[in-house]
């Protein structure tokens, strides 16, 4: 009874696969976590399914290899919601705040789907981030996974950079200020600052920033994401999973694998719904540029920059230098930080702890600062 079924499966797909070459495009798609073993492009589609069914591959979703596929699932819950809210929303200044209201307070699930992208943002940025923590632990930066290092630092700073941008659209007036205060610490860096002024179309917030944010926000900025979740999972199929400490990632056979990132995926929508309806982001009154709000202050990672700019008794070019003597140095650690022994290890790690310690307290001590 079955083989009717199967035969007219293999009917369709091939007349596909003489079409469309299935095999590459399926090799293409799976560079996101669907498939963590390499295939070969060049074979027929139902023989790489058939091969996957009885190939081992390794078991993603658990700690701590489970950051990187939940990342890729954030990142996809991240583009339907945004794409669903980018229907309906008008990039000017006068029409910003009431579109958003309009998402909020008019639209059915309008303001589920705007709590859902907002809080999934946060998510995002904070998975993103303790990867990065993970694998430098893992020395994950160390050869051949230099690329895999690099992408993970170019990551966590997309998300940053999708995060800022995506909260001048509300336009409302906490978001306006936090954008305002943000955009001063970028500005004080050295070099960068005066360039990045320049290309966002001046030092103060207006409608040229609001329509290029808008533009980051919504193409230039998830395109870029998707790139370096391409990269992460291609080394990922090239080299295998990055150890943790040692232990490699145990395996499991692809359905299983697919179930379990189901399952992710379901887990991870139902903790945004639940922080949706339990904890709602606020919505409040629009922006008024002439009016500085009690406490503003700029988004939570930047806090730390900010204190330094705010609070210490220095030209604002010496702290800027040293915040970009860090980026870059954390970028480039594959190139410099080599340690010879188990020892050097260590004191790296520990030297690596230190710094993330001491940016925590920064941003703790700005979040109360910065309240006052």
């Amino acid at each position: 009874m079955s083989a009717a079924p199967d035969a007219g499966r293999a009917g369709w797909m091939e007349w596909l696969e003489r079409r469309l070459a299935l095999g590459e495009l399926f090799s293409f798609l799976t560079h996101f976590g669907v498939v963590p073993v390499a295939v070969d492009p060049s074979r027929p589609l139902p023989d790489t399914l058939a091969d996957l069914k009885t190939r081992p591959v390794p078991r993603l979703v658990a700690w701590p290899w489970v950051l990187g596929p939940l990342a890729a699932v954030l990142f996809a819950l991240e583009v339907v919601t945004g794409v669903l809210l980018a229907y309906y929303y008008e990039p000017t200044p006068e029409s910003a705040w009431t579109s958003v209201r309009t998402i909020v307070r008019d639209l059915p699930l309008g303001g589920l789907f705007h709590q859902l992208h907002v809080w999934g943002a946060y998510a995002l940025t904070g998975v993103i981030a303790l990867r990065l923590v993970r694998l430098f632990w893992d020395g994950a930066w160390r050869a051949p996974r230099e690329v895999a290092w690099w992408s993970a630092v170019a990551l966590a700073w997309l998300c940053l950079q999708s995060d800022f941008t995506g909260r001048l659209l509300v336009w409302d007036a906490e978001s306006y200020w936090t954008v305002v205060r943000g955009m001063e610490v970028v500005f004080a860096l050295p070099v960068v600052g005066p360039v990045l002024a320049f290309l966002l179309g001046g030092h103060t917030v207006s409608d040229d920033v609001l329509i290029r944010f808008y533009v980051l926000h919504l193409m230039v900025l998830p395109v870029a994401i998707a790139a370096g979740l391409y990269v992460t999972f291609a080394t990922l199929r090239r080299l295998g999973p990055t150890p943790a400490r040692g232990r490699a990632a145990p395996t499991t056979s692809w359905r299983d694998h697919l179930f379990a990132m189901t399952n992710l995926t379901l887990l991870a929508f139902a903790a945004l719904v639940t922080l949706a309806v339990l904890a709602p982001w606020r919505f409040l009154e629009a922006a008024d540029p002439y009016a500085t709000p009690a406490g503003a202050r700029p988004p939570w990672y930047m806090l730390a920059p900010w204190l330094l700019f705010d609070r210490l008794p220095m030209p604002a070019w010496i702290p800027g230098l040293v915040l970009l003597a860090i980026a870059f140095g954390v970028l480039l650690l594959p190139l410099w930080l080599r340690p010879k022994d188990a020892a050097g290890e260590r004191r790296a790690r520990a030297a690596g702890l230190a710094l993330v310690g001491l940016w925590l307290a920064l941003t703790v001590t700005g979040a109360v600062l910065g309240g006052r």
